[in-house]
């Protein structure tokens, strides 16, 4: 029973799509509701929480100096308290989820990995629906999830889904994909070789940029990490050759073609003008104008930000003076509150010392490649947790969400597996 209760809980955490007419400031997403009742859950029917007293102590003093920082530096004290309040409740959440699996992470990773698989089911029947007109196979909106523009989308062949759009799509499969990919390479056993077959074109027909370029890394860091350049220099320029063919064959898919251009051709033109923007697709207007405002309130605050959860009050001071006066300028405010990055986020809200502390994170927790694992457990984890290394340089490039589809408890995973890969080479 428990097992099951964990799977259709990890479930919802990528059926972040339903929301609900609760009127709170924000979007109230169903699964909000689950993580509550999962808490309450958990407290009333697990007899004890793995947490150390050492660790505990850790915790709650940097979330008093985190909420006290936040506090003394931030423009709204309102917006910081709602987005403490969701990560908390989020992070809890996580924390007990992953409590609940006793902290067996190949666990965890084959259920969510059976998840995408579902997930890519149903790209099929949307397929099948595109072919023969049935819409109700395609837009699930029925059923209570905002599908976005699959109805626009789907026909050209871009699908995505339950997920919002393609990139969120992308986001979800991307730490599957490198499971695929490493399977490909003959690495390791969380998946089968038809499964990751399957999952890897499903996920190229989102025909999103941000989906093409996790699964170009994935191949990248896979490569050389097995393929060192002084052991095996055929092996790896073969690796590298595909690898730069891959990347003109996708770079020469009309929409990825499309934003690659628009995006160059908009950073590099020293002065924008209307016309311009105008010209540009939104995808690289919301990448544009989340710089330039990032740069802004940067300036304004570079050290310690002005506090989390505010980057909104930020867009909404700076957009004006950074993008000229035109029509998408009052109806197309895209990324408002995440800054269509993560990096641009961090940035604004916890300024150069919360991008050093983050980057310091990601780097001293990263598991280093072995060219011999001596255990398969040690060998899983490296897989699990370099597949969440590319998805976190996925978000901080494009993505500025610190709760959706899942990234507080991948972060958590990131670092458990990280420390558990670390005991069993000091017990070895």
């Amino acid at each position: 029973m428990k097992s099951l209760i964990n799977k259709l809980v990890l479930l919802f955490i990528f059926w972040d799509n339903i929301f609900l007419p609760i009127s709170l400031g924000f979007d109230f997403k169903f699964n909000y509701l689950v993580m509550v009742a999962y808490i309450f859950y958990y407290v009333l029917t697990h007899s004890k929480i793995s947490l150390s007293t050492k660790n505990l102590v850790y915790l709650i003093a940097g979330v008093v100096v985190f909420c006290g920082l936040n506090f003394y530096i931030g423009i709204s004290r309102f917006l910081i308290l709602k987005q403490v309040l969701l990560i908390s409740i989020t992070l809890v959440f996580s924390f007990f989820l992953i409590n609940s699996y006793e902290f067996n992470l190949k666990k965890i990773f084959k259920d969510y990995i059976n998840i995408i698989f579902f997930a890519s089911v149903i790209v099929v029947v949307q397929i099948v629906g595109v072919v023969f007109n049935l819409s109700f196979l395609v837009d699930f909106s029925y059923l209570g999830f905002d599908t976005g523009g699959i109805v626009l989308n789907a026909p050209r062949g871009r699908f995505h889904s339950w997920f919002y759009e393609p990139s969120f799509m992308a986001y979800a499969f991307t730490p599957v994909v490198f499971v695929s990919v490493c399977k490909l390479f003959k690495i390791g056993n969380l998946i089968s070789r038809q499964k990751a077959c399957f999952i890897i074109i499903i996920s190229l027909m989102t025909q999103s940029s941000i989906g093409f370029l996790g699964f170009l890394l994935s191949i990248l860091i896979v490569g050389l990490s097995k393929y060192p350049i002084l052991k095996r220099p055929l092996v790896l320029f073969l690796v590298t050759f595909s690898l730069v063919i891959g990347s003109v064959m996708i770079y020469r898919i009309p929409p990825v073609k499309l934003r690659v251009n628009h995006t160059i051709a908009l950073f590099w033109n020293d002065k924008v003008t209307a016309e311009d923007i105008i010209k540009t697709n939104l995808s690289t207007y919301a990448l544009y104008s989340n710089y330039e405002i990032t740069k802004m309130a940067f300036k304004k605050s570079p050290l310690f930000g002005t506090g989390i959860g505010t980057y909104e009050l930020n867009y909404d001071n700076y957009l004006e003076e950074v993008i000229p006066d035109i029509t998408w300028r009052e109806f197309h405010k895209l990324n408002r509150q995440d800054a269509d990055s993560l990096l641009f986020r961090i940035l604004v809200e916890m300024g150069f010392v919360g991008v050093l502390l983050a980057l310091y994170f990601v780097v001293r927790n990263r598991i280093k490649y072995r060219v011999k694992f001596k255990t398969d457990l040690e060998q899983s984890l490296w897989i699990i947790n370099n597949a969440i290394f590319i998805l976190i340089f996925l978000r901080l490039v494009r993505q500025g969400h610190y709760t959706m589809l899942g990234f507080i408890m991948f972060i958590l995973i990131y670092l458990f597996s990280y420390n558990q890969a670390k005991s069993i080479k000091q017990n070895t």
